[in-house]
């Protein structure tokens, strides 16, 4: 009798703990506890590239205008996995403007937090470069199908309808505000017609084109991702205008003239390798996302701090940008070829042009090292690496490069700048200090709970 009851104890205990198990496998799980940290980051990498790409193929985007795409994009991206990300927290309480409160997962409803993402980014990617053309915005229909049906496998019709209706849902609000920033339709209007003020060494239109009409003279007025960016970062230095002999800026252009007067093909390589006027892989802005996805390819890397480090880069080079042409036309300084035309050689004409916007300081050598030190934040800084993000060209005879860390590569891309007559030495050297204070500013940007 004791023996039976024994064995119907045991009986009911094994009942209870099949029953208990099969109720927790059964049991959903909810969305907070869906986290997707340490997933692989090519959502990250491919939605990066096509923006590069599209960007390339779209009619007025330089890099000023591309910098905004590739924040929004980053922004979406960012809030659209945010529920799948644990320990972060959302941008709205940090980025200019974003007081909007944006659509939030149901308790009750599962979701699938890649496609909610891909809804969301083919919706702000659509508006963002719809000036590529409809057969260029197919590719972005292909990439969010791509991972609809990656992620789908196994997924039930609820789930996935779920996480489309909540990623069009972020999309389009995130849109609305994009749009609202003032700059939406800024690509069409590249070279505005304004007055520049005419004073003793002011900007005028610069040899070898001599273009008449400054790039987007107002962009310095343009809403910052992140204010702080923008009200507490100055130059510590500016170059002053003067024609006496004895002066910085005479010997800065006597430096440039000399340089530019004896180039070598190995000088004039490396002009090519580092100028936005080449190839559009060479702008800044392109050359370092392509450095960033390279990273990526070649470092085991989660896909939480991917997307971190893909908006940290966004914010920077907007910013960046904002910042430069803020400090251009409050200082509005002419060029080194036409300082060199007016004060030591009258028919001097640079082999290279620049863009039409005054010289001080270097946008390069700002966004190139706020880059630097951001890559190297999350890479090591002192991590050697070999550069094939210009591999695809064949105008330049070395399309490869090795660099002993990201500083050094920033300084090759600021400084090559002396032997195209573009910058003064000063002006990359306040450059290089904008964008390190830049980079500390962004990257002390707290995105964690």
């Amino acid at each position: 009798m004791i023996y039976l009851r024994t064995r119907l104890k045991g009986f009911l205990f094994l009942a209870l703990f099949v029953f208990s198990f099969s109720c927790k496998k059964e049991s959903p799980l909810t969305p907070r506890n869906q986290f997707i940290n340490s997933e692989k980051p090519e959502l990250v990498k491919d939605w990066t590239r096509l923006s590069l790409d599209l960007m390339a193929k779209c009619n007025g985007f330089n890099d000023l205008v591309s910098s905004r795409a590739m924040f929004y994009m980053a922004v979406t991206m960012y809030e659209s996995l945010l529920p799948g990300l644990e320990g972060y927290k959302t941008l709205q309480l940090n980025i200019s403007g974003l007081n909007t409160t944006l659509p939030q997962p149901v308790e009750s409803k599962e979701y699938n937090w890649l496609i909610v993402a891909n809804q969301a980014l083919a919706i702000i990617c659509t508006d963002l470069y719809k000036s590529s053309g409809d057969s260029n915005l197919s590719q972005i229909t292909t990439l969010r199908d791509k991972y609809i049906n990656i992620a789908s496998n196994g997924l039930s019709d609820e789930i996935i309808r779920n996480s489309k209706d909540l990623g069009n849902e972020i999309g389009w609000k995130l849109l609305d505000y994009e749009n609202n920033d003032g700059r939406a339709d800024y690509y069409l209007k590249n070279y505005p017609e304004i007055i520049m003020p005419v004073k003793e060494g002011a900007w005028i239109p610069t040899p070898p084109d001599y273009t008449d009409r400054t790039i987007m003279p107002n962009w310095g007025e343009t809403k910052p991702a992140y204010s702080n960016n923008i009200s507490e970062i100055h130059p510590t230095n500016v170059l002053e205008y003067s024609t006496s002999t004895q002066s910085i800026m005479y010997a800065e252009a006597t430096e440039v003239y000399n340089l530019t007067t004896n180039l070598t093909s190995e000088n004039k390589d490396l002009i090519k390798y580092w100028s936005e006027s080449s190839d559009s892989r060479a702008t800044p802005l392109c050359h370092n996302m392509l450095l960033l996805a390279q990273m990526l390819d070649d470092r085991d890397f989660p896909l939480d701090q991917a997307v971190e480090l893909l908006l940290k880069m966004s914010i920077a080079h907007y910013d960046g940008y904002i910042l430069s042409w803020q400090i251009k036309f409050q200082y509005d300084l002419l060029r080194p070829s036409s300082y060199i035309k007016q004060n030591i050689s009258r028919y001097f004409i640079p082999e290279y042009s620049c863009l039409p916007v005054p010289e001080f300081a270097s946008e390069k050598a700002l966004i190139y090292n706020a880059s630097a030190e951001i890559l190297g934040n999350y890479f090591g800084h002192r991590v050697a690496f070999n550069d094939y993000t210009q591999s695809k060209r064949t105008d330049i005879k070395t399309n490869k490069k090795f660099f002993a860390s990201f500083t050094e590569l920033a300084k090759e891309a600021a400084y090559s700048d002396l032997y195209s007559a573009k910058h003064f030495r000063t002006s990359i050297d306040i450059g290089m200090q904008m964008g390190y204070d830049l980079s500390q500013k962004t990257l002390g940007l707290n995105l964690k709970k």
